[in-house]
């Protein structure tokens, strides 16, 4: 399809029209790229995307390829979207809706929310929830709060995020294949929250307890492969986040996971049952960390079937049904004076 060549009735493939700047890899941006790779799955349906900001050096434009992956005709140099097309806006891809001029038009707009700060009054974000859009939010904490301001235009609906870590293999005893022998006690994920996570590190060194501390981002390949060495993880999101990823890679990968409350994880993060939650303080953390490490075979086994239901029951295969559900009930939705949900 040349650019601007859009859907129409009968057989002919429907464009969603994505934009993304993109600096480096984040949890949002990776997340973003699974909804793409939704699109291209979906009979029907086609991905195209408009990059915006300074071009990318050689290591920012392998990472986008690997993220947006795409032939000819699935990248334009603007949004160019006829009558049937779908727009698929995230975060502050609004600001490129507003100044191409495009916010007024009719086409049906998904609208993915990440984080629970979209409902704070002092964001730019929340400014944005007036405008008219389907809204996926990645978990129930995230619906709910913006559903609670009371502002949304449009139908608020959930699908939990999946992840696309592979999970570990697992032995006959309850435990993942081999944990005794993961080569690493414990590695704290610590690059949102690098004070208390060089607290943390300094508890552990002086009670002689080897760990690798991570306050700083890694390349996703290398993090994942450092997760499935661990046997224990100290994963740290911010005080406030929509779902925090790293807690569902670090339990598909078979670690203990130790973490701390933001909000967007309850649904899958519960105390003595998936994980161990602490205070975000050093003591607290040293202290579920220590606990991490000296459960008995029993504990761990339970805390780790149950961490794995959790990590299965997050799959992408889940999270892609369910929007390719929505996307293709997405004509009747849009079109409902009454804002149904499907």
């Amino acid at each position: 399809m040349t650019e601007g060549a859009g859907p129409a009735h009968g057989d002919e493939v429907r464009t969603v029209w994505f934009y993304r700047d993109y600096v480096r890899l984040t949890g949002g941006h990776l997340k973003h790229s699974h909804y793409f790779d939704h699109v291209r799955r979906t009979p029907g349906f086609a991905p195209r995307i408009v990059f915006g900001g300074a071009a990318p050096n050689a290591a920012q434009a392998r990472e986008r390829a690997r993220l947006w992956p795409g032939g000819e005709g699935d990248s334009a140099g603007r949004w160019s979207p006829r009558p049937r097309d779908l727009l698929f806006i995230a975060g502050q891809d609004w600001r490129y809706v507003m100044r191409s001029g495009l916010q007024r038009l009719p086409n049906p707009r998904i609208n993915l929310i990440q984080h629970v700060r979209h409902a704070h009054e002092d964001t730019e974000l929340y400014g944005y929830l007036g405008e008219r859009a389907l809204r996926i939010c990645v978990s129930r904490e995230v619906a709910d709060a913006i559903a609670a301001t009371g502002r949304t235009s449009g139908p608020v609906l959930t699908i939990p995020n999946g992840t696309d870590a592979a999970p570990c293999a697992w032995g006959g005893d309850g435990s993942p294949a081999g944990y005794d022998a993961r080569p690493v006690p414990v590695t704290i994920a610590g690059y949102k929250r690098p004070e208390l996570a060089r607290a943390l590190s300094g508890r552990l060194r002086a009670a002689g307890i080897e760990h690798r501390l991570l306050d700083a981002f890694i390349d996703r390949g290398a993090f994942l492969a450092l997760l499935a060495e661990s046997r224990v993880a100290v994963c740290l999101p911010r005080a406030e986040e929509g779902f925090y990823l790293p807690a569902l890679e670090a339990m598909a990968a078979g670690a203990v996971v130790v973490t701390l409350d933001c909000i967007g994880n309850r649904g899958f993060c519960r105390h003595d049952d998936t994980c161990l939650i602490a205070a975000p303080a050093p003591a607290s953390l040293f202290g579920e960390t220590r606990r991490a490490l000296a459960l008995s075979g029993a504990e761990r086994s339970g805390l780790h079937r149950r961490a794995r239901d959790a990590a299965a029951g997050h799959s992408l295969d889940a999270e892609r049904a369910r929007f390719q559900e929505l996307l293709r009930d997405i004509d009747r939705v849009w079109g409902d004076g009454n804002w149904s949900a499907p």
